[in-house]
């Protein structure tokens, strides 16, 4: 348990850090080219008030508030449940964890997320996104991965 608590300290860490240095570096609305072929991958300063993709902007205080009741939701249930889960959904819902507690201390202290990487080719762009939002992701691939893999074994 000691090592999943440290892993999650680690992840909100090094999602604080990335976007302070996002915030503290590039200037609001504008971009950085790190990997400009095709306009491939830049650093970007960018607001989000609402959620994933940039839908329902401005609903930063309903957020908050849903994105607290989930982390309090989850924190409960995995406190019940730990032992009821392998090593790799363990760590899947310290990544969920993790990234919601760095986005919710954006919508406290900031008073939106912070969205920093963003990629795409040309004018194809992905909606930018951070560190906290890629650990959410990772984590239901990780999860859904999991699940299919321990369903075939039970076949």
């Amino acid at each position: 348990m000691r090592n999943r608590l440290i892993f999650c300290a680690g992840i909100v860490i090094l999602d604080q850090f990335t976007k302070f240095f996002a915030d503290k570096f590039i200037m609001r609305g504008s971009r950085t080219s790190i990997i400009s072929f095709l306009n491939f991958f830049n650093i970007v300063n960018c607001r989000n008030t609402g959620i994933e993709f940039g839908m329902f902007q401005g609903k930063n205080f309903i957020f908050s508030v849903v994105v607290f009741l989930l982390l309090s939701g989850l924190l409960l249930w995995l406190y019940k449940n730990w032992n009821k889960i392998n090593k790799i959904q363990q760590y899947a819902f310290c990544l969920i964890f993790s990234g919601g507690l760095g986005n919710f201390i954006d919508r406290l202290f900031r008073g939106a997320v912070v969205d920093f990487l963003d990629f795409g080719i040309n004018s194809k762009r992905w909606p930018s996104f951070n560190i906290a939002d890629s650990c959410i992701c990772i984590a239901i691939c990780l999860i859904f991965t999991n699940l299919l893999i321990s369903r075939k074994r039970k076949v």
